[in-house]
């Protein structure tokens, strides 16, 4: 049995290749502490031989990665298909410094409510839903840290790493503004590969497979693909799935890319369990139980895993073997129309904010895109002067097709939003851009029959091109000894929600 373990070992082959120059002579990456033995082997010279890794455990063979599946013919399918990782780590600090050059040189942390990352991965949709409303530092996590803050990992609860580093700069985090960069990136990239999942702001899977006879080999397109990602350090990685192309992009170094061909479980082995893009809590675990790295767990059984960590013990079992069953998810595109304002100064005005609300709503449907089109929903969002940014969302019953019926509906919710400070500009953003309109009718017949009655005057005006003569008899002062006072004729003007009243007093 000791002579088919060493045979195994010394017949074992993996290749690490760099696309860019030669083998690097060190692997310093945050997310992982050292780098494998057998990629120091690479960094040797071809003369020295390979040491074998020397392992007490006893181990079984691994499963396969590469499942080798038959056709009714009788042939042996394809191999996987080749993914490419595009990593931008700490992509929000990379956002912020481009934003505020002067926290070049400063230690800070990114925080936020949610890491949708690890969500993703383990398919844990209870990992962050723990998380209370309130506003506290409690509630928070790490997004991103500048690069001297080696030990602050994304996923970490705030309270954590500021007891780690007193006074370190805290960053609230603009999550739409990341996401809006993110946007423009994978814009830029659909320009030349069609199959892109954007999976969180800072990372994103591209199928590189059929693309070969167009930009020629793997090493090709990821130059390709590093070219088209400006002012970020960008790290892609090469696999035969999501998981094997994420952890090749840890080793890969600035606007360069890293191909991981062979047995992925022997190349794992020595990866620490703290690159795992799992949620913070079960990495603890993990080093509690005393597995450090992802061959302690892959010497394990599946089912003592996920008895002891539920579903996301199998997830991590899978990836320290190198297994992901994950498909490539391409982006939809999504059509929505955006407009953007500054203000001459910082203001709090409820007026000023809403004119430029109106203004913003003017611009974007005079816009060809929305031409005979309604939004279904609005996305406000606002740089504060020293204070976090401030977003509101407004989704309308009806779709509007027009800025009067979407201002009533924003003007309804900003009147109870609260405003955390002055605003310095406005981006406003209209989505779930239709052709058809829904209409949510109400149970109760006086509403509708009030409804019926708007749209026909609306019917009516849009005919007639004047307001219709059509009045409805209100009670103002009916205690007043003056008729004139005791009623008023208000007349009706369709347009549902952005519908005007002018009052003739009779």
């Amino acid at each position: 049995m000791s002579l088919f373990r060493l045979t195994y070992s010394v017949h074992f082959k993996l290749a690490l290749i760099d696309f860019f120059g030669t083998h690097p002579t060190s692997h310093n990456t945050p997310s992982m502490r050292r780098p494998p033995p057998q990629v120091k082997a690479l960094t040797s010279p071809a003369s020295q031989p390979r040491t074998t890794p020397q392992r007490t455990i006893v181990q079984k063979p691994r499963p396969s990665t590469q499942s080798t599946t038959h056709n009714l013919s009788g042939n042996v399918a394809s191999p996987p298909k080749a993914l490419a990782c595009l990593r931008i780590p700490n992509f929000p600090w990379q956002v912020e410094i481009m934003r505020k050059p002067e926290l070049h040189d400063r230690s800070a942390i990114v925080a936020g409510k949610t890491l949708n990352l690890a969500e993703e991965l383990t398919n844990m949709p209870g990992a962050g839903s723990k998380a209370t409303a309130k506003n506290s530092l409690s509630t928070h996590v790490v997004l991103a840290a500048s690069p001297d803050l080696a030990d602050v990992m994304p996923g970490i609860p705030l309270t954590e790493a500021t007891s780690r580093h007193r006074g370190v700069l805290i960053i609230e985090a603009d999550t739409p503004l990341y996401a809006l960069v993110f946007d423009e990136i994978i814009e830029n990239l659909e320009r030349l590969v069609p199959d892109i999942e954007a999976t969180a702001p800072g990372l994103a899977y591209v199928g590189i497979w059929g693309l070969e006879a167009l930009y020629g080999n793997d090493a090709h397109v990821v130059r390709l693909l590093a070219g088209a990602v400006d002012n970020f350090d960008l790290r892609i990685g090469v696999g035969d799935n999501k998981w094997l192309a994420y952890a090749a992009s840890l080793l890969s170094h600035s606007n360069s890319g890293r191909k991981v061909t062979g047995e992925p479980g022997r190349f794992l082995d020595h990866f620490p369990v703290d690159s795992l893009p799992v949620p913070y809590s079960l990495i603890k675990r993990l080093h509690a139980f005393g597995l450090t790295t992802m061959g302690h767990i892959a010497d394990l059984p599946r089912g003592p895993m996920e008895a002891q960590f539920g579903q996301a013990g199998g997830t991590v079992w899978d990836m320290a073997n190198g297994i992901d069953n994950r498909p490539l998810m391409p982006k939809r595109s999504v059509l929505d129309v955006s407009e953007h304002l500054d203000f001459p100064d910082p203001t709090v005005s409820l007026t000023t904010i809403v004119l430029a609300i109106e203004s913003l709503l003017g611009r974007a449907y005079g816009r060809s895109q929305l031409s005979r089109r309604f939004a279904r929903q609005a996305n406000i969002h606002s740089q504060v002067f020293q204070h976090a940014p401030w977003t509101m969302r407004v989704a309308f019953k009806d779709p509007a097709s027009n800025k009067n019926q979407a201002l009533f509906a924003i003007k309804s919710k900003l009147d109870m939003a609260e405003i955390p400070g002055p605003l310095e500009d406005m981006r406003l953003t209209l989505s779930g851009i239709t052709g058809e309109v829904g209409r949510q009718e109400s149970m109760w017949k006086e509403v509708k029959r009030d409804d019926d009655l708007r749209e026909t005057i609306s019917q009516l005006r849009s005919r007639l091109r004047i307001a219709p003569p059509v009045y409805q008899v209100r009670e103002l002062e009916p205690w007043s000894r003056i008729p004139e006072r005791r009623y008023a004729l208000v007349q009706m003007s369709g347009g549902g929600a952005g519908a005007e009243e002018t009052t003739k007093v009779g």
